[in-house]
């Protein structure tokens, strides 16, 4: 039986649209047939640029994406809705959901974020890396919201986006949680009780996050998992957040294509198998980690679009 799959961060898209590559078979982390091997699946893409040296990056790289699901729509389906993953994984397609991260993409502009709804973006990252005008960043200067951030905060889920903290500083989470009960998202952060760093959730981040229903997906990047570097770091941060009663709220978020180095002995989405074969050498069961890699961030898009 294939391995479900449902991925909640990957750089791949913007990725292969600044190298010329194709997404239906390429040379990166990721491309649409490797990822033909699991099922059901999902994956959600970026929209990113670096903020300081590009500039917003969403029409190019929103163009690239059009293009790109014109010419693979036998395998890859963009989903705005719960209802359009149910079809597409009904169909033997990649769910697809769009993420814009860092707002500076769209110049932190509301009615920007407005045509990114109506092209298909559900979800929204604040900022990446830098502090900007709507709220510091986890790496960067540790404020808060801003009242614009706030009211950007506000219109986007008004509109009915969900809202990824993976990025923002941890004064901002706890704000963004102020704001609504609605489910969230960190899409690519691991845990900080098992390595320290600001991009990590602390335990008190993921308990809350967990408690309305969010999900936080495991980042591959060596520089967050620390020590070990390798496959079992990756199952080090799922077991620990599982230690908080996290069993359906951790998934995959894997950063493909964003990140240089993966943990050893993997090198792209085709060796996903040995991540899936770490997890039930931990004697957890079947069920649970086919949660971890689908079933809990599947159910959250029930909860959250």
């Amino acid at each position: 039986m294939p391995i479900p799959l449902f991925d909640s961060h990957s750089d791949t898209v913007h990725v292969a649209r600044a190298r010329g590559r194709r997404l239906r078979e390429n040379d990166m982390q990721l491309d649409l047939l490797r990822s033909a091997a699991f099922s059901p699946r999902g994956q959600v893409f970026s929209i990113w640029g670096e903020p300081r040296r590009d500039g917003p990056m969403f029409d190019a790289v929103i163009d690239y994406w059009q293009r790109e699901l014109a010419e693979n729509g036998d395998l890859l389906a963009h989903c705005r809705t719960a209802a359009d993953i149910r079809s597409a994984q009904a169909e033997g397609k990649c769910a697809a959901l769009l993420s814009i991260e860092g707002a500076e993409q769209i110049e932190c502009s509301i009615d920007k974020l407005h045509t990114a709804y109506d092209k298909g973006v559900r979800v929204i990252h604040l900022c990446w890396n830098y502090d900007n005008v709507l709220t510091g960043s986890a790496t960067e200067g540790q404020g808060g919201l801003t009242a614009a951030g706030r009211t950007f905060a506000q219109e986007a889920l008004r509109l009915g986006m969900v809202i990824d903290l993976s990025h923002i500083s941890e004064r901002a989470f706890w704000d963004v949680l102020e704001l609504t009960d609605r489910p969230v998202l960190a899409g690519h952060s691991d845990a900080a009780g098992v390595f320290a760093h600001p991009r990590n959730l602390t335990d008190e981040q993921f308990t809350a996050l967990a408690a309305r229903g969010g999900v936080a997906g495991l980042n591959l990047s060596p520089r967050f998992l620390g020590h070990g570097r390798d496959i079992d770091a990756v199952v080090a941060h799922a077991e620990h957040f599982l230690s908080l009663g996290g069993e359906k709220a951790v998934c995959l978020g894997t950063d493909l294509d964003g990140v240089a180095e993966l943990p050893a002995g993997l090198t792209g989405i085709q060796d996903f198998g040995k991540l899936y074969e770490a997890m039930l050498r931990k004697n957890w069961t079947e069920a649970q980690v086919q949660d971890i890699f689908f079933g809990n961030l599947n159910a959250f898009w029930e909860r959250a679009l």
